[in-house]
């Protein structure tokens, strides 16, 4: 029972990896769409905004000579709202607004006098705790430095240096993955690159271009002009369109380009639809990843035989 159920679930598991997922993008009279579907749900979907119309004034309608044309609706209503400003009387300065306020007696900062006890409280003193715990770090720094080391603890300086214990297993190698100089840099970009071409063979066999569609009309303002950009594009895009064909899987349902002799612009329309499955994006990077290791693994090898072959020969000759 329990087995019967594990494989219904490895089986409805693979029928939703196999599923493809599918990436639509369009464009076409200035406006633009992309959306991404898996089966018929939609995940993700974003389209450019209108432009909002520019507000252009009226025609004028044809008017008698001598007849102004009618204000619009609201300039007269704005025109209404706002009231005329009324003119303010000139009134003479009065009495009071004339006379010049007398200056106040300046208060004398030495009337009173001050207490002593009241000048003590203001002055505030030092704090002198954190002088106190600096003199005794200085002293003991001075005093630890004054003691003679035991010859006990210091480094036989005759005794040959113990070599470093390297890290093995899965730690040693993600610590030697890490670049430490230009040359592991340069090593790991070559293994990558190295890696880069099984991956891509793969890509290419499961990766789908589906509803191609595009409509170009070419013109400009002189025929010869129009007719030289024509030649060029069509050149540039049906070479693109074979060597896609080549490389993948590709299905147009339309591919035209015209010459458009009666308009000086370019009018340009087009629609893809490229499908891979969730199950070819995991191999794929299962490949990738795997071809990295065993490069890495085997460069790794040769650089330790290369070094213990160097060791070697610089070593001293044994005596007879």
């Amino acid at each position: 029972m329990v087995g019967t159920i594990l494989l219904i679930i490895l089986f409805i598991l693979c029928m939703l990896l196999l599923l493809p997922v599918r990436a639509k993008a369009s464009y076409g009279d200035g406006k633009w769409s992309v959306a991404v579907y898996y089966a018929f749900i939609r995940l993700f979907h974003k389209e450019s905004k209108e432009k909002p119309q520019p507000d252009l004034p009226k025609k004028p309608e044809d008017l008698p000579e001598g007849e102004a044309p009618p204000v619009p609706e609201t300039d007269a209503a704005q025109t209404a709202e706002k009231p005329k400003p009324k003119p303010q009387p000139v009134s003479a300065p009065s009495e009071q607004e004339t006379e010049t306020p007398e200056p106040e007696a300046e208060a004398d900062d030495f009337s009173e006098p001050l207490d002593p006890e009241q000048l003590a409280d203001t002055v505030e003193t030092p704090d002198i705790k954190p002088e106190k715990k600096r003199r005794k770090r200085k002293a003991k720094k001075e005093e630890s430095a004054a003691e003679v080391a035991d010859p006990d603890d210091l480094p036989d300086l005759d005794a040959e240096p113990e070599p470093e214990k390297k890290p093995r297993g899965i730690r040693g190698f993600i610590e030697r993955l890490k670049p430490h100089s230009v040359s592991d840099v340069l090593g790991l970009a070559e293994d990558g690159f190295a890696a880069l071409t099984p991956a891509l063979r793969f890509l290419t066999k499961h990766i789908h271009f589906r509803h191609i569609r595009l409509y170009l009309a070419i013109g400009t303002d002189d025929p010869a002009n129009t007719a030289t950009l024509y030649g060029k594009i069509c050149a540039a895009a049906y070479n693109l369109l074979g060597a896609m064909q080549c490389w993948f899987d590709v299905e147009a349902d339309e591919f035209r380009i015209l010459a458009d002799f009666y308009n000086d612009k370019i009018t340009f329309r087009g629609a893809v639809e490229v499908r891979i499955s969730p199950m070819a994006a995991i191999i794929l990077v299962l490949i990738l990843g795997c071809k990295f290791l065993w490069r890495t693994v085997c460069r790794f090898r040769r650089e330790d035989k290369e070094a213990k072959l160097r060791e070697k020969e610089s070593s001293p000759l044994p005596q007879a």
